[in-house]
């Protein structure tokens, strides 16, 4: 059993203010409550063991892949998305010692070294593999491509365990709590680790040390991506041998599966011809060339930055670039994330309107999009964006839940938007109502916070909590007596943290 050491929690602290809790949510308000109450969350945190805690099943909604389909996607508690966060850190060392050396480019996708918030050393490894994959291709002229179907939440969390334990049995207490609290993420489901938080690329790495041993026991080279394996060989037949055994290997050993879809074995200069270096792959990387790309959590895209220092010709290129993505059949994740991301960071308002016109092209990437707007709009921004938003209201992406709950969040914090019927109505009228808090917020509505006062203990969590920070637009003596009822009077201490840290700081 393990308890949480507070270099861990001080790890998740700052890995969490610098990037974030999920990949595809907003940041929740209750982290400020955390931050403000710090030294109580560390105690609370470190008074007990990890199998201990109170564990919450996250909240899951879907999002749209660019082709077809959607994938499953996750969004822990604050208070579980800390101990997760803890959890990687603490064993973050022992995979990493654990897995193919890093000169052999065989284990390329993010390797970890524990600094500064970050698990990640050098970016994604994304050119490595890319890089890797041309070298082996001059060598050899056949390639076995494929990947693992569905893999993080097929993962099989005992089989998670023993390759935490294989690759250090020191920690296998801590292998063995990493193996409860996810379960217990799972409401008892063996199978699956959440999509969203970094500490789950921890987890992914650590299943798959086994099988890159496997496949180098087979006499062929390879190298890995995640889950997105090349194999190569001269024979075609000791390809398909390999694939046999790999299939078979997965399954009896992890409860894996490869993607017969994406599982093909070919000439490995037809490969490098039409992966590597068709006209398109060559068009994004002259493209990419101009930008500050790549969150190392979510892309496949190694990080390059380039400043420019002309607003103008920065402009330009970012209207180029947004044009170029817009052109391709399907979205482009890697590209669009970087123009957006280079866009925010900047500062730069030049594409906002490319991307409301656009709307359901760019809903893969719906929380950039809306990060981005967010930190772009100010009164006049969002007088010229208001008809395109209210142009996207009868939209049916908006019928995906977690694409209406980023559009509400980005509308519900600016007054422009709340002023008018149609996007007041999208708010309020919608199910969400940590997005109608915030928005309570921003237009200071009273009556909105005492009509839920009464009614706040037969609410979720998030619901529960966003009604306690709404209430900072309450009048003093109001919002003082009925937060200190809630703090003496609450079972739950997240609940008491918030209530706390909005009666202290509104």
């Amino acid at each position: 059993m393990t308890i949480l050491t507070v270099q861990a929690l001080e790890f998740a602290r700052e890995h969490i203010e610098k990037f974030y809790d999920s990949d595809f949510f907003p940041k929740p308000p209750e982290f400020g409550a955390l931050w403000h109450q710090w030294d109580e969350v560390k105690k609370e945190l470190t008074s007990k063991n990890v199998n201990k805690l109170w564990v919450t099943s996250p909240r899951a909604m879907t999002i749209a892949k660019p082709k077809a389909g959607f994938r499953v996607v996750h969004q822990l508690e604050p208070l579980d998305a800390l101990v997760y966060s803890a959890l990687a850190c603490h064993v973050a060392a022992g995979v990493e010692a654990a897995r193919m050396p890093i000169e052999m480019h065989i284990a390329c996708s993010y390797r970890f070294h524990i600094a500064d918030g970050s698990y990640f050393a050098g970016g994604s490894g994304w050119t490595n593999f890319t890089n890797k994959t041309e070298e082996l291709a001059a060598k050899f002229s056949q390639v076995l491509v494929t990947d693992i179907t569905d893999f993080y939440n097929q993962i099989y969390l005992h089989r998670l365990n023993n390759g935490i334990e294989a690759a250090d049995p020191a920690l296998k207490p801590t292998a063995d709590d990493i193996e409860t609290f996810l379960s217990m993420l799972n409401e008892r489901a063996s199978q699956g680790v959440p999509v969203g938080p970094a500490a789950s690329i921890v987890m992914a790495e650590a299943v798959l040390i086994d099988v890159d041993v496997f496949l180098r026991d087979q006499g062929v080279p390879h190298t890995r991506y995640v889950d997105d394996f090349r194999i190569f060989s001269n024979s075609p037949r000791q390809l398909l041998q390999v694939l046999e055994r790999l299939t078979l290997y997965l399954y009896e050993n992890h409860r894996l599966t490869l993607s017969s879809d994406k599982t093909l074995v070919m000439d490995s200069e037809t490969y490098v011809k039409e992966h590597l270096h068709n006209t398109y792959a060559e068009e994004k990387i002259t493209l990419l060339e101009t930008l500050e790309v790549f969150n190392p959590y979510t892309d496949d895209i190694e990080e390059v930055e380039v400043e420019i220092d002309d607003e103008e010709i920065e402009n330009v290129q970012l209207r180029a670039a947004i044009e170029r993505v817009l052109a391709y059949e399907h979205l482009d994740l890697g590209l669009a994330r970087s123009v957006i991301r280079t866009a925010r960071r900047h500062k730069i308002s030049a594409i906002a309107g490319h991307l409301l016109e656009n709307f359901d092209f760019f809903v893969p990437v719906v929380n950039d999009v809306a990060l981005y707007l967010h930190e772009v709009t100010d009164e006049e921004i969002a007088t010229v964006l208001l008809p395109h938003l209210e142009g996207i209201v009868d939209s049916t992406a908006l019928d995906s839940q977690l694409v209406r709950f980023w559009m509400e969040w980005y509308v519900a914090q600016h007054a422009t938007y709340m002023g008018t019927p149609t996007l007041h109505r999208l708010v309020f009228g919608g199910p969400n109502i940590e997005n109608q808090a915030l928005a309570a917020i921003a237009t200071k509505n009273i009556a909105w916070v005492r009509s839920h006062k009464a009614g706040v203990y037969n609410l979720g969590g998030w619901a529960r909590r966003a009604i306690l920070n709404a209430s900072r637009v309450l009048p003093s003596d109001e919002r003082e007596h009925w937060l200190k009822l809630f703090i003496n009077n609450s079972p739950v201490v997240l609940d008491r943290w918030v209530a706390k840290w909005v009666l202290e700081t509104a």
